[in-house]
């Protein structure tokens, strides 16, 4: 004789097939996910400097789905409440599919029903692998002979130029997708793969890309504020004679700044490269600009101290200082984080280099200058 099921096995049965068959809930766009060993899921939107949260989400045996309004396209963010998780692009109409690890879970999913998602995914791919090269890189550099530092190198900079090409591919393939602005910042160890200052086109074309195509969105305002830093900003300071000097006045002209102090050391010893580059170049077109950092509290007479410093060093050009140390209004102009620091500007006003070594800006400007 067969015993009738009780209520809590109907209960259980019934779950089941309700887990086995989902339903997926009606929005502009919509997302199916199993990932294996997740529980919990933070659902946001990503905007050009922040994230709204848009729902979190709770999975059954590593299954979710959402649902949500949408114009056009937007950046999506899948996390746990750890942060691990994928970067989405997604249009509307679109319905993904997505399955996945929790371990590792950017490393390990595939995404379909979405263009923009799966372009997120092979970037993120060609990343992987190129973080792997650059730690295989670092590994061989702390163990190599110095025989080999020329050979590592040369494999260092082949790699680099290698990720940089595929990435401007990649930009000129999609400029008609929102994707091409995550080529454009994809990074490694927290600095741009495709840096401002040597890679400008390609950060014009992404921005005019957005500003034909999503005129509106958070990111096409970001890019204009970016292309902007690639310039260097003007300024008004008073030189040591007392008298205002204007920063633009020099417009047309391929221009060195160097921000020190004469309490710095290091500034101090790397004067005699600084005059070295003026003797070998001012007559040929370069101008240098030093700007000191004194007027920290621990200065008694800050102002002697400048004098004094560009006297004993034979500094012969122009010498800018507001006297106030640390706070002094051209660290945030040209975020500088430390001293000594160099910025060489090209005749347009382009910053097209930072905190060079003597050396490269050696070579730098006899480029520049055709010598």
């Amino acid at each position: 004789m067969k015993r009738p099921l009780s209520i809590l096995s109907i209960f259980i049965l019934t779950l089941i097939a309700c887990q086995q068959n989902m339903k997926i809930p009606e929005g502009d766009f919509s997302i199916h996910a199993i990932v294996e060993g997740i529980d919990t899921v933070i659902f946001e939107k990503i905007e050009a400097n922040d994230l709204l949260l848009i729902d979190t989400l709770f999975a059954i045996d590593g299954e979710f789905v959402v649902a949500n309004s949408l114009e056009g396209s937007a950046f999506f963010l899948l996390r746990t409440p750890e942060g691990e998780g994928i970067n989405l692009l997604i249009e509307k109409g679109e319905k993904l599919e997505i399955t996945g690890k929790r371990l590792g879970w950017n490393q390990n999913y595939t995404v379909k029903g979405s263009k923009g998602s799966s372009k997120i995914q092979d970037l993120n791919s060609k990343l992987n692998t190129f973080e792997k090269n650059m730690d295989f890189i670092y590994e061989a550099a702390k163990n190599a002979k110095q025989e080999d530092y020329v050979k590592i190198q040369n494999r260092y900079y082949s790699i680099i130029a290698e990720q940089s090409e595929y990435l401007k591919s990649f930009i000129d393939s999609n400029l008609e997708s929102k994707s091409c602005i995550l080529a454009l910042f994809q990074a490694i160890k927290g600095e741009n793969i495709l840096h401002l200052n040597t890679n400008l086109d390609y950060y014009k074309k992404v921005s005019e890309s957005f500003e034909k195509n999503w005129p509106e969105s958070s990111h096409t305002k970001l890019l204009s504020q970016i292309i902007k830093t690639a310039y260097a900003p003007d300024f008004t300071m008073k030189d040591i004679n007392g008298e205002l000097f204007t920063f633009s006045e020099l417009k047309g002209k391929l221009i060195l700044i160097d921000v020190w102090a004469s309490w710095c050391k290091p500034c101090r010893v790397a004067n005699p490269e600084i005059v070295k580059l003026f003797n070998k170049f001012h007559k040929k077109g370069l101008e240098i600009i030093s700007i000191s950092l004194d007027g920290t509290p621990n200065q008694t007479s800050p102002k002697e101290d400048w004098e004094k410093a560009v006297s004993n060093d034979e500094l012969t050009w122009t010498q800018l200082s507001d006297l106030k140390g640390w706070d002094s209004k051209i660290r945030d102009s040209y975020n500088i984080k430390s001293i000594p620091y160099t910025i060489l500007i090209d005749e347009n006003g382009l910053i097209i280099g930072e905190d060079l070594s003597f050396e490269v800006l050696n070579k730098k400007i006899s480029e520049i200058l055709n010598l």
